[in-house]
């Protein structure tokens, strides 16, 4: 058997679900429906997918990270020295401001990023709900900290306090906090980013300082006379955490093939998703989107349930000691590993989008 390493990123598996199920507990306490159970499920197996596949994907951005950061590293910068970190988790963010703004007004990359928005719901299992083919391109945007030869170490430890500070703002049970919401991004800030609201669109996206938004011109502020609505414009109708990865991929590409010239084509890929051949790009309000109904029933069957809950158990177990052990895996054992796990989630994903489905509504 392959030696196990402990590792932080292993810690956080269980910690995030750990939180999910505190919030939970709170709502039910404080009499609030913030859950819905198939949702959270699949959110929490598209979060664990996400994992086994980032976990070999993310080896390309360390590794490109550390050569630019050796070859092209302008200073030399003292660890032991806390402005350092600093420094460093500040322009991490600035950074991420813009990854995350690329991620939704460029086609290609909305492929990825939309897996994130996928969710009707807004709650900490919203955080876990993360893409499985975004790391082909996020790295790039992080190479200005390796030509100032911020060293790799530094490098992957912002990169991880910046993503895990995201997650408790993912949640309804917090409201203002008062002059905060100046400096950092709030629970508040950032369900403005889920809105689908149309003062909510392409809004707010700094990681852990909002002061990006505000320098840039994305800031909106939460509107009490407005509740927002979340999710995407066009229901996923799906609790396939595959799916929910490719389905923009596969719409994309239709789209494209159905362009008459080259232009037209590539435009499919890198203009506004909004974008169209006849010149309108404006994303299209609200009110005009036809009212798209759930094609699931209203209780998750319980044997849908039960292979659910099973399915996260077994999943996040096998994920702990896949993380602890692939260091020691060979590269071709890895990629195997991550599409075997690929593929029962996207088995077990049909089966959970059939075994909801109202089949009633559906021969209407």
């Amino acid at each position: 058997m392959p030696e196990f390493t402990l590792s932080p990123n292993i810690l956080v598996v269980p910690f995030l679900i750990t939180l999910v199920l505190i919030e939970l507990v709170i709502s039910k306490v404080m009499g609030r429906s913030v859950y819905n159970f198939q949702d959270s499920i699949t959110s929490i197996n598209i979060g664990i997918m996400s994992q086994f596949v980032n976990a070999t994907g993310a080896v390309i951005s360390a590794f490109m990270y550390a050569i630019i950061e050796m070859k092209f590293g302008t200073f030399e910068w003292d660890l032991t020295n806390p402005l350092t970190w600093i420094f460093a988790l500040v322009l991490y963010d600035l950074l991420y401001y813009w990854v995350h703004r690329t991620g939704h007004e460029v086609n290609m990359f909305w492929a990825s990023h939309i897996t994130h928005h996928s969710s009707d719901e807004f709650n900490l299992s919203t955080a876990l709900r993360q893409a499985s083919t975004g790391f082909y391109f996020k790295w790039i945007f992080y190479m200005p900290l390796a030509v100032l030869g911020i060293p790799v170490q530094v490098f992957v430890v912002v990169g991880l306090i910046d993503l895990l500070y995201q997650v408790w703002v993912h949640t309804r049970l917090v409201g203002r906090l008062g002059w905060i919401e100046y400096v950092l991004v709030t629970p508040s800030n950032h369900r403005v980013h889920h809105g689908k609201n149309d003062y909510c669109i392409d809004k707010n996206y700094g990681g852990m300082f909002c002061a990006w938004d505000r320098i840039f011109g994305t800031y909106a502020d939460e509107r009490e006379e407005e509740p927002i609505v979340y999710g995407l414009k066009k229901k996923l109708n799906s609790w396939n955490p595959v799916w929910s990865n490719l389905h923009y991929w596969a719409s994309m590409f239709e789209k494209a093939r159905r362009q008459n010239n080259w232009r037209d084509k590539l435009m499919c890929f890198f203009a506004p998703p909004a974008w169209s051949p006849d010149g309108d790009s404006a994303p299209r309000p609200l009110a005009d989107i036809p009212v798209t109904a759930s094609v699931f029933v209203e209780e998750t069957p319980a044997l849908v349930k039960i292979s659910g809950l099973a399915m996260t158990g077994i999943s996040a177990t096998l994920l702990v000691f896949y993380l602890g052990t692939k260091q020691h895996m060979p590269g071709i054992v890895q990629i195997f590993c991550a599409t075997t796990a690929v593929s029962a989630f996207g088995l077990l994903g049909y089966f959970w989008t059939q075994g909801n489905k109202d089949k009633k509504e559906l021969e209407l």
